[in-house]
């Protein structure tokens, strides 16, 4: 099941190869309620290049801010933000200091604290609405902006590999919800484990 925590090393490849090599692996968060532990099973690339073209679907697109400082330091720290003032979103920041990448962790499927995590989305049942979008991953796992630039590959927020090492069958596609991006709605950049319940759409 859940097996070591991810080194400081495997951060630092660009956010395109880091990508789809999260999802099978695990987000843990161990919070004064209790800990929360799910298998990723859908991630976005943000902040490289495709075929030369910068992109402009990433929020470091316009360059270092105040709010996105985090991705442009070096791979192995989260960034998370607020979007429509309300629902946080979680990022590992990757790649060397000063490229602004990260990658947006979509879903997860839950596998421990279940009944913590329903508790805060108050949720009636078990089931995928617990975690299948950005917003209620990070509602039912207790992530919000106090977790911003935390250190992954410590003992609070953290990523782990998956210790079965299993075979999984991953679909690469364009990343959704960014129309607002002229060229960066194009890029191939969003990954999800075929057939899982928790991906959070299916074009």
């Amino acid at each position: 099941m859940i097996g070591p925590t991810w080194t400081p090393r495997e951060f630092l490849s660009d956010a395109v190869t880091v990508a789809p090599k999260l999802p099978g692996q695990y987000l843990v968060h161990k919070t004064p309620e209790g800990l929360c532990a799910g298998r990723i099973v859908e991630t976005e690339a943000y902040g490289c290049t495709y075929d030369g073209v910068a992109d402009d679907g990433s929020h470091s697109f316009r360059g270092l801010t105040g709010r996105t400082a985090p991705m442009f330091h070096k791979g192995g720290i989260s960034y998370v933000y607020l979007i429509y003032g309300m629902y946080s979103c979680f990022n590992v920041v990757t790649g060397p200091s000063g490229q602004g990448q990260a990658v947006l962790v979509r879903a997860v499927e839950p596998v421990i604290g279940m009944e913590l995590m329903a508790g805060r989305r108050k949720a009636k049942k078990l089931g995928k609405n617990l975690t299948n979008g950005p917003g209620k991953l990070c509602q039912a796992f207790g992530i919000t902006r106090v977790q911003n630039e935390l250190d992954l590959t410590g003992p609070v927020l953290y990523i782990a590999h998956d210790d079965t090492e299993s075979a999984i069958d991953i679909v690469q596609t364009t990343r959704i919800n960014i129309d607002y991006a002229t060229h960066g709605k194009s890029f191939p950049w969003r990954f999800y484990i075929n057939d899982n319940p928790y991906v959070s759409k299916v074009l």
